[in-house]
């Protein structure tokens, strides 16, 4: 290989990996290369669910609200979920150990497919009745919770489980 050509082969090897590293990679003064911007848009009001939000839109280099499909925040002292709609496109959470007592934000995450809610202060689940996605759901461990409102839940998914099977466990209160 011509010397001249191995040159351009490391220049464009550099050009990929400081590319991949998150750097704008210019040439001569110009600009060949900007990493997308990680998505900044968010006005979470629980300090708590805010800084697990931010964690997980780094750790999985988020660009855009709807490309957030998972989020774990377990065990973090979230108290409230006002500023999570944001974030339509939201698959699967995971929100066990923590101090929920309202979760009114849910029903605007259509996409949610799996819901974990184990050990909070829950007393109503009426807005999970309008997610039609909604598979897989865990309420352990909120005593305070109504029996009523798991039944039309159940009632719901029976006609859902013709087409998908689901999950449901429920308080210990509640069989």
């Amino acid at each position: 290989m011509p010397m001249k050509a191995l040159w351009k082969l490391n220049g464009l090897l550099i050009i990929a990996l400081l590319a991949g590293c998150g750097y704008a990679v210019s040439v001569n003064d110009n600009v060949v290369y900007t990493p997308p911007k990680l998505f900044t848009g968010q006005h979470i009001t629980d300090k708590n669910l805010a800084a697990c939000v931010e964690q997980t839109i780094l750790d999985q280099e988020i660009t855009e609200a709807r490309n957030l499909k998972r989020l774990n925040c377990t065990n973090a002292g979230i108290s409230s979920l006002a500023g999570l709609e944001i974030f339509a496109g939201l698959e699967e959470l995971n929100l066990a150990d923590n101090a929920l007592q309202n979760i009114e934000e849910l029903k605007h995450l259509a996409q949610l497919r799996v819901l974990i809610l184990t050990n909070n202060s829950l007393q109503n689940i009426a807005p999970l009745l309008t997610l039609l996605k909604l598979y897989s759901l865990d309420l352990a461990g909120n005593a305070g919770l109504s029996c009523n409102d798991l039944k039309q839940l159940e009632k719901n998914w029976a006609e859902l489980s013709l087409t998908q099977s689901t999950t449901l466990i429920k308080p210990e209160h509640c069989g």
